[in-house]
């Protein structure tokens, strides 16, 4: 009998779970429209639109989301792993339903040149950083303190998720899944 409990018990507690696996589970497992709402603040550029339905992507909105996702520094861009996308989607839609409306998400780095990268050293930039892959993206929202966005990243980061405390922002990026935290 106390077998027969603790498997019942067990049940429920995975079916408890069921909601947060779904809000977990890769964007790109989840159908229908797939819209951001982005503003590059270095180039004053915006992106409202929607990049992918049911999993597919729309070549034309990826390419003006690798364009606005540049090195704005030198006018580069490279094509984009489309998982950043997935993951500043994934953001968006955990702020719309916590705040109940779509929020703007503003992009402080995306690609990086190894030229710009190793100016940006000083300020922290890793040598190797995945921003030079085109696999990382910098953000924040506009309005919301720097732990609510934080709790976010957190929830929504499958790959390397970077806090930056006094810069107010995130780094989100498709590589090998770390956290690590920058006071600077």
């Amino acid at each position: 009998m106390p077998a027969d409990r603790l498997t019942r018990r067990r049940a429920l507690m995975g079916l408890a779970v069921l909601p947060f696996c779904a809000a977990a589970a890769p964007a790109i497992d989840q159908p229908g429209e797939r819209r951001l709402k982005l503003y590059n603040p270095h180039t004053d550029e915006r992106f409202d639109d929607v990049y992918a339905v049911d999993g597919v992507l729309s070549d034309d909105a990826t390419k003006r989301l690798d364009w606005l996702l540049r090195d704005h520094h030198v006018d580069v861009a490279t094509t984009m792993d489309p998982g950043v996308f997935d993951l500043l989607w994934l953001m968006a839609r955990r702020y719309q339903v916590a705040k109940g409306r779509r929020v703007t998400i503003n992009l402080h780095s995306g690609y990086r040149t190894p030229e710009t990268n190793e100016k940006l050293r000083p300020e922290g930039a890793a040598r190797n950083s995945l921003h030079m892959q085109g696999k990382a993206v910098d953000l924040s929202v506009q309005g919301y303190g720097m732990v609510f966005l934080a709790n976010h990243a957190q929830a929504v980061a499958s790959g390397g998720l970077g806090l930056y405390w006094r810069s107010d922002f995130v780094h989100l990026d498709t590589g090998p899944r770390r956290v690590w935290y920058k006071r600077f």
